[in-house]
């Protein structure tokens, strides 16, 4: 958020949602609404998609490509960073023209939308911008590189959900280190050993927020043990 005349807010915004919504369409998604600066979209809605999983999944990556292009003039005319996050899921949803007789919009209704709408929360657990659920990166098939991010307990779902944060093949290449790193200490996490996870996660911290969130809650779990330990990431925040 930052301070400005409602005429300049207007036409940033309108700046903002034209180049992510013209990546959406370009894609073969369907916009469902704007809510203030959030989008929401969905995919194989009308028209079927096959592949709309990878489709939804490669959009969130060039908008987000997009908005880092785009990011260097908006710091220039507002003085600070403009950043989004993206939430991505797949699953049934209802689709259909809902609302009143005299007005009405073609949108969706679902456990899966709404979980779609929590990963775009979650990732301000982790200081990432992207995050994608095990259902959408599995429907996406091979082709999408993406590194497992954390196992997460959602707030209306007993089973924690497993998410991941999606690269360009670029980024997936140049962050091998990283990747790899991060990996196992999230391999200790997962097992309870917190001293040696947290271990892993501070040498990375500095330069890999996903690590530096880690290392938090690794500290927190060293000095509050939990009785039940599952390897699942409780979020304390929406």
């Amino acid at each position: 958020l930052f301070r400005s005349d409602p005429q300049a807010l207007t036409a940033l915004l309108n700046e903002y949602l034209t180049a992510m919504t013209d990546i959406i369409q370009e894609s073969g998604g369907t916009l469902d609404k704007y809510e203030g600066d959030a989008i929401i979209a969905f995919w194989n809605a009308p028209i079927e998609q096959p592949d709309h999983a990878a489709r939804a999944i490669r959009a969130a990556l060039r908008c987000q490509a997009r908005l880092a292009d785009l990011r260097p003039a908006l710091r220039a005319r507002i003085g600070k960073e403009l950043l989004m996050r993206v939430g991505v899921h797949t699953g049934p949803v209802v689709v259909g023209n809902m609302g009143s007789r005299n007005r009405f919009n073609y949108t969706i209704l679902g456990d899966a939308a709404n979980l779609a709408s929590r990963l775009e929360g979650i990732n301000k657990q982790f200081g990432t911008y992207t995050l994608v659920s095990e259902a959408a990166l599995a429907a996406a098939g091979p082709g999408l590189a993406a590194r497992e991010i954390g196992r997460v307990g959602v707030v209306g779902r007993r089973a924690p959900v497993r998410v991941f944060e999606p690269m360009s093949p670029e980024t997936w290449s140049a962050r091998a280190a990283d990747r790899e790193a991060f990996a196992v200490g999230l391999e200790a996490f997962y097992a309870g050993r917190f001293a040696e996870a947290a271990a892993r996660f501070e040498a990375r911290q500095a330069f890999d927020p996903p690590a530096a969130a880690y290392f938090r809650k690794c500290r927190e779990l060293l000095e509050r043990p939990p009785a039940d330990w599952a390897g699942v990431w409780v979020a304390d925040e929406k």
